[in-house]
């Protein structure tokens, strides 16, 4: 194989045409020390490799551990020296390849190497493979790398070798004809109000801000008119929106004149999907279960407009017959932890907590009849299907730690663990077994997540969550952990690796199953299109400069792939194929995603012909889970057709929403746009720039890779992360160095 690239860090520094996404490292010893995170994007000469290895030479730290992820823009390898856990994914989300096996102990460095290999995927550590996995539809790695390291690593040496070198670019695209590179900002006026009410000179302050960094759109997140009732009981700024209501009238409105009159334009950025958060968080108090405005299984919901309370029928859904409450067993008598292999776990069958709820808000511990065994035999391995898990035909030697002879009647329990060394690993369907007097439960909804109480007020004036017992607040249940949400990623965690002793230490389970996600409409119903035309007027009549349309958004489940089954997905897919999905889980995977896609795809259409008869834009976001094919899976089990967006000329800008520019999926999208002089702007998630001081720099970075990857503006994500507003009536920018920073690149 061919060198392309051998990097020490003797320097001090990275090479310069690396691009920082996260920063937090240091360098130390002539070594690169990664610190929480440190994220580059690496770029790859040529213009592709058939055969692609990655090695990395890497160094535990007496205190800390040594993790390392390599991506393209399709697939994912990780690789955690001190958890022993490895796994290759589709888009950080559908496991090709998950597995934990114990890196064996070595003083000094220790060679990692990702390989990409025709349709092959593999890591290996000093020498000896790990873990692998067969991608379908493979394709050359070309463009841009990314290397993570985390866990406080240090690395002494990136070296990158390739074979089969692709002469000739996938995608190619006439120069870019314009000039001007412009600047946008989004806001997301949520996460501003936690922080003060605003009235009219606030907002004033804002865009003048704004204008003084030589901002030309800012794109305004939408989530409906004060008659919507969205913004009625938003966690944490509830009181501050009501105020500024008071002060100002409709938020959207009030940012439309303040922005014209600074001479900024400003677009309505609605995200249908992004319909209500979905934690419970104070469930505890009476004030929260009185203004929920949505129940489901372990708690109350706040943040959903009236027409999602209102019309359950339109949401996404399970097959009839598959949810509702448990169906066969009022005691259970059983609970089998199965890990996926026999070896020894860090704990025992007697270490092992049980702790039952009848409200999800107090756990006591659990004072029934029970026995403990803990044995290794040859378990059923069950695979997760649009019904639920089922059992499949092979069966695995398998750590069991069962209790027995259990008298469990109520209505949430849980299992807890004191350790976290993520030694107890399954798939969650088959992580826990449940047995009543009528055989095993499977109408049951699982937790592995406390809930949290609000925000509350730090020392520095920001806001935390105070750390909790889930004990004494209770648990998330369908939920997984914080960041972006699980709609975002193909398929489940159902199907992916999870610890029991890991996060919160927290396995539950509550009796029944809800229709579907609560609050999340379904796009294949025409009243729901109807109702998202609404918002797209509602900003077209306030006096939006365009709008834009992100897919992207903050919904958590743990099972996606269970809904999908609403009667006009049934009906039609039945006319179509002859296959009624409610009957049978073996059925045409990929017909089905398209056909939910179909939804989406017609409001976009109707959405465009309403911006056109007001004159306005229309923009799509496209995110790099948007792109799967739909015979292997998608985010929401919803093929999201952006290709057929852009060729039928619905677009009228596009949005790379952490696509980053020179990858392969960032040369498609231009291919598609500049033929057609649609501009193109990059949008990366810019908060955790600030996380430690010197962001600008980063930003800076993004800013020249924006430009020199051929788009047309950068999108700073978002106001929020660094301008803040006080409860005496000041807009208060904390980072003047960006906005030095911002004035050099784009003043006016």
């Amino acid at each position: 194989m061919r060198e392309l690239m051998n990097v020490t860090f003797e320097s001090g520094k990275f090479p310069a045409d690396w691009v920082e996404t996260e920063r937090g490292c240091t360098f130390e010893r002539g070594a690169l020390r990664s610190g929480r995170v440190a994220n580059v994007n690496v770029p790859l000469p040529g213009s592709g490799w058939r055969r692609l290895r990655v090695e990395v030479d890497v160094e535990l730290q007496p205190t800390g551990g040594a993790a390392l992820t390599c991506s393209d823009d399709k697939l994912t390898m990780a690789v955690d020296l001190k958890r022993h856990t490895h796994g290759i994914y589709f888009y950080g989300g559908l496991p090709l390849a998950e597995g934990k096996r114990a890196v064996p102990a070595k003083s000094g460095p220790r060679r990692v190497a990702f390989e990409y290999h025709d349709n092959r995927q593999s890591i290996s550590v000093d020498g000896e493979e790990f873990i692998a996995g067969a991608d379908p539809h493979s394709i050359p790695a070309a463009g841009t790398l990314k290397l993570q390291f985390w866990e406080d690593c240090l690395v002494h040496r990136v070296r990158i070798l390739g074979d089969g070198e692709v002469k000739t670019p996938t995608f190619s695209y006439p120069p870019r004809r314009a000039k001007d590179f412009f600047l946008e900002v989004n806001v997301d006026f949520l996460d501003d109000l936690i922080y003060a009410p605003y009235d009219r000179g606030m907002f004033d302050q804002l865009f003048a801000e704004f204008a003084r960094w030589g901002v030309q759109r800012c794109h305004w997140i939408h989530y409906g008119t004060h008659a919507e009732g969205f913004w009625d009981h938003i966690i944490g700024s509830d009181v501050n929106y009501r105020k500024t209501y008071e002060n100002v009238g409709e938020i959207f409105a009030a940012a439309v004149q303040a922005a014209h009159a600074h001479g900024v334009q400003i677009v309505g950025m609605l995200r249908p999907l992004e319909t209500g958060l979905y934690y419970s968080d104070g469930e505890g108090t009476p004030e929260f279960r009185a203004r929920s405005r949505e129940r489901r299984i372990g708690g109350g919901v706040s943040m959903i407009p009236r027409f999602c309370a209102e019309h359950p029928e339109l949401t996404m859904a399970r097959k009839p017959g598959v949810w509702g409450p448990d169906s066969e067993n009022a005691l259970f008598h059983r609970l089998d932890l199965v890990k996926e292999g026999d070896g020894p776990a860090d704990f025992g069958v007697n270490d092992l907590r049980l702790y039952v709820s009848d409200d999800n808000v107090a756990y006591r511990a659990y004072e029934g009849t029970m026995e403990r065994e803990e044995l290794v035999e040859d378990y059923p391995v069950w695979e997760h299907t649009s019904s639920g898990g089922r059992p499949t035909e092979v069966t695995r030697r398998s750590r069991v730690l069962r209790l027995k002879n259990l008298n469990l009647r109520s209505k949430y329990a849980a299992l807890y663990v004191e350790g976290r060394g993520s030694s107890f690993t399954n798939t969650l369907v088959n992580l826990i077994h449940v047995f009543g007097e009528k055989g095993e439960e499977r109408r049951l909804t699982y937790g592995i997540m406390r809930r949290s109480p609000y925000l509350e007020p730090d020392v520095n004036g920001g806001l935390i969550a105070p750390v909790m017992d889930f004990r004494k607040v209770g648990i998330e249940f369908d939920t997984n952990y914080g960041g972006m949400g699980s709609a975002c990623y193909a398929g489940d965690h159902m199907s992916r690796a999870h610890a029991l002793d890991s996060y919160d230490g927290i396995l539950a389970f509550a009796r029944g199953k809800e229709r579907g996600p609560v609050g999340r409409p379904s796009p294949s119903f025409p009243a729901v299109r109807e109702w998202w035309l609404t918002w797209v007027r509602d900003c077209l009549d306030a006096g939006a400069d365009g709008i834009e349309l992100r897919v992207r958004n903050h919904s958590y489940h743990l099972a996606w792939s269970e809904f999908g089954f609403e009667p006009p997905v049934r009906d039609e897919f039945l006319k179509r194929h002859g296959v009624d999905i409610w009957q049978t889980d073996d059925f045409d995977k990929a017909a089905w995603r398209r056909l939910r896609g179909e939804g989406y795809t017609e409001f976009y259409r109707q959405a465009k012909r309403l911006c056109a008869s007001y004159g306005k834009p229309l923009g799509l976001h496209v995110s790099p889970t948007n792109e799967m094919d739909p015979a292997i899976g998608a985010a929401m089990e919803i093929h999201w057709d952006w290709r057929t967006w852009l060729k039928e000329g619905l677009a009228d800008s596009v949005t790379l929403k952490e696509v980053w520019p020179k990858t392969r999926l960032a040369e498609e999208i231009l291919s598609l746009t500049r033929p057609r002089g649609v501009p193109v702007i990059f949008c990366p998630y810019a908060d955790n720039a600030f996380r430690t001081p010197g962001g600008e720099r980063t930003i800076a970075d993004w800013i020249r890779l924006a430009r020199d990857g051929g788009c047309d503006g950068y999108q700073f994500y978002e106001c929020a992360a660094v301008i803040k507003g006080t409860r005496d009536g000041r807009v208060l920018m904390e980072q003047p160095a960006l906005r030095d920073l911002f004035q050099r690149e784009f003043g006016r």
